[in-house]
């Protein structure tokens, strides 16, 4: 029979895997709101322009996309910082969750540095652009989206691995896998287009190949809510 103490200390934990759960599952929602672009932004050429245009000063939508990139990150940093209060905890499983808390923070970071403006939007942009007259919003920009591509990396590696290493089910392993591989395909099309771009070359689709992306990191945040669902019908984290 199971005693008052060890029920009072269970149902926190319980509600807590709960909670963790439900703010996994809505921050793929909330990071998806450059979806809407096809319609919201139709103005902007969503084959060539990077997602990160649509949230530019200068849009008309773009208080909305970065204010979706604002919740994304303050969710997910509360899900990353409950993952790392509930017990017990493994080491990969702890890099894995710290890897979501970075995400989350650079995502927060890079909403509060959006660009200037849309440079495929606008021709006096992309001249500015080019001058070098926006370097430092791009930079600053360039870098928490980077922090954040690379921690969300970090992050799915320390869960396939723990899934082999921790003899978790296949599907946690192969979907993991999955995820990768559309997020290296994805990354592999954005550098080359970006190169292209560059020279002119509109036939790599820039803004296509850092959607997918988009989607990768997206599937990620899934994942997570999937092995947290999955661990909470179980008992553990």
């Amino acid at each position: 029979m199971t005693s008052p103490s060890t029920s009072v200390t269970a149902d926190p934990q319980r509600t807590g895997r709960a909670v963790l759960v439900a703010l996994l599952a809505l921050g793929p929602i909330l990071y998806s709101t450059w979806m809407l672009g096809w319609f919201l932004s139709s103005h902007l050429d969503q084959s060539r322009a990077y997602a990160s245009e649509l949230a530019a000063l200068d849009q008309p939508w773009g208080l909305f996309y970065r204010t979706g990139d604002l919740l994304t990150g303050i969710v997910l940093t509360i899900a990353a910082l409950l993952a790392l209060w509930l017990r017990p905890r493994r080491l990969l499983t702890t890099i894995g969750w710290i890897g979501l808390g970075v995400f989350a923070v650079s995502t927060i970071l890079d909403s509060r540095m959006p660009l200037d403006c849309a440079a495929h939007a606008s021709a006096a942009c992309a001249a500015r652009e080019q001058a070098g007259l926006l370097d430092e919003s791009r930079f600053l920009h360039a870098s928490t989206s980077t922090i954040a591509a690379t921690a969300a990396a970090v992050s799915v590696f320390a869960f396939i691995i723990a899934a082999f290493r921790y003899g978790w089910p296949r599907w946690t392993r192969w979907s993991g896998v999955a995820v990768v591989v559309v997020y290296m395909v994805g990354n592999a099309w954005t550098l080359f287009a970006i190169d292209m771009d560059g020279r002119g070359d509109e036939v790599w689709l820039l803004g296509y190949a850092q959607r997918l992306q988009l989607i990768a990191v997206t599937g990620w945040i899934v994942y997570l809510a999937a092995i947290a669902a999955r661990q909470w019908r179980q008992g553990s984290t």
